[in-house]
């Protein structure tokens, strides 16, 4: 953003996964043609630690923002 309101080089959010499953539904509604990528499992057998799962989320979460 170029709002004044933002003056640090780099900032974070928090967002829930219901969050991201609302933009991909609002995206697939606006998007035509264009395919609108899957997100990654909310849940599901996972095997090794939370934070683990938590990470692989965020990173699949993350590729998801930047196709």
């Amino acid at each position: 953003t170029n709002s004044r309101a933002f003056t640090a080089k780099t900032s974070c959010v928090r967002r829930r996964y219901r969050e991201f499953s609302w933009l991909r539904r609002q995206l697939q509604r606006n998007a035509g043609l264009v395919p609108v990528p899957e997100l990654p499992g909310k849940s599901g057998i996972f095997l090794g630690s939370t934070d683990e799962f938590i990470e692989r989320r965020r990173q699949g979460l993350q590729h998801f923002l930047e196709r």
